[in-house]
C-alpha cells in the first residue's frame, strides 16, 4: 500500500471539488460511483488527459492525498479503469467514498501535454472511450495492421 494516493482532474474538476469540499465518487463508462486513484502524480496526470483533457496542453490538476486520509476497506483495485496500452505497469485503485479535502491533502496544477509520435493521436468515441489514432504512415511505421 502506498503512502500517498493520486487523483487527477481537469481545471473545471478541481474548481468543483473546492466548491464542494470533496473528491466524491462518479461514474463513467467502467465503473459506477468511484473515485479513481492512482500511484504516481505523472500517472494521474496522463490518465487524466487520455481520458478527460479536450486539448494538449490542457491544465491537470492532481490532488496528494495521505493513506491516512483513506479507509482500506473502501479502496478496491482499479485496473480495469484504463485499458493496458495506457497501463505501463502503474497501479490503479478505486474508492467508493467521498474523499474531503483537508489540510493534509496537497494539490497542484500543470499543462500537460502528451508526447506522441507524429502521426499518432488520441481519439475519444461517443462511449468516451479513449484510443489511439494512427495515419496511414504512422500504421506502417509502427508495423499496426489498418481495419478498414
Amino acid at each position: 500500500m502506498p503512502r500517498y494516493f493520486y487523483h487527477g482532474t481537469t481545471k473545471q474538476g478541481y474548481d468543483a471539488i473546492m466548491r464542494d469540499g470533496y473528491i466524491r465518487p462518479s461514474s463513467g463508462c467502467t465503473y459506477t460511483n468511484k473515485v479513481f486513484l492512482a500511484g504516481n502524480d505523472q500517472y494521474a496526470r496522463r490518465i487524466t488527459f487520455l481520458k478527460h483533457a479536450q486539448a494538449q496542453g490542457e491544465t491537470i490538476v492532481v490532488f496528494k492525498i495521505p493513506r491516512h486520509c483513506l479507509k482500506k476497506k473502501f479502496l478496491a483495485d482499479g485496473s480495469k479503469h484504463v485499458s493496458r496500452q495506457f497501463s505501463f505497469g502503474d497501479k490503479t485503485w478505486t474508492y467508493n467514498q467521498p474523499i474531503e479535502i483537508t489540510d493534509d491533502i496537497l494539490v497542484a496544477g500543470a499543462s500537460y501535454t502528451l508526447n506522441l509520435p507524429e502521426g499518432v493521436s488520441i481519439l475519444r468515441d461517443s462511449s468516451g472511450s479513449t484510443g489511439l489514432s494512427f495515419t496511414h504512415e504512422a500504421a506502417e511505421k509502427f508495423g499496426i495492421e489498418e481495419v478498414a
